[in-house]
């Protein structure tokens, strides 16, 4: 387990008006649930500051993305930016995505496994009525 994975016993310092352990509570969530949607190439919760000279008055400051790594260290967007005014709030828009995509790829499992069942009671009713004849 890495530093930056490890469950920490003591409270993470608060930077920038922030709780620290709410971010990496947030970014753990973000990432584990994207894992389910990209098991083949984790992706990894990246947090950047949107660059002062494209900051306007009230606008978003913090952009959030999820990224996973290919062959020869090549980088992949998977989902985002999502941008906000604190990290916090720009990682709340990235999970809100990542559990709407997970609820949706939950859904379609469900269906897909109720039409396989149906067509193997078909299948079985089908193979019991030709026995009868």
């Amino acid at each position: 387990m890495t530093e930056r994975t490890r469950t920490r016993r003591e409270p993470l310092p608060n930077l920038r008006g922030e709780d620290e352990t709410e971010i990496q509570l947030l970014t753990q969530l973000i990432e584990s649930g994207a894992w389910m949607l990209s098991p083949l190439r984790p992706p990894t919760c990246v947090i950047g500051r949107i660059p002062p000279e494209e900051v306007t008055d009230g606008g978003p400051k913090y952009c959030v993305s999820l990224y996973s790594m290919g062959n020869g260290g090549v980088k992949g967007l998977d989902s985002g930016p999502k941008h906000g005014l604190t990290r916090k709030e720009a990682l709340s828009k990235l999970l809100f995505q990542v559990e709407t995509e997970l609820g949706r790829m939950m859904i379609t499992d469900k269906r897909e496994k109720r039409e396989r069942e149906e067509v193997r009671d078909r299948e079985e009713r089908r193979a019991g009525g030709s026995g009868n004849n």
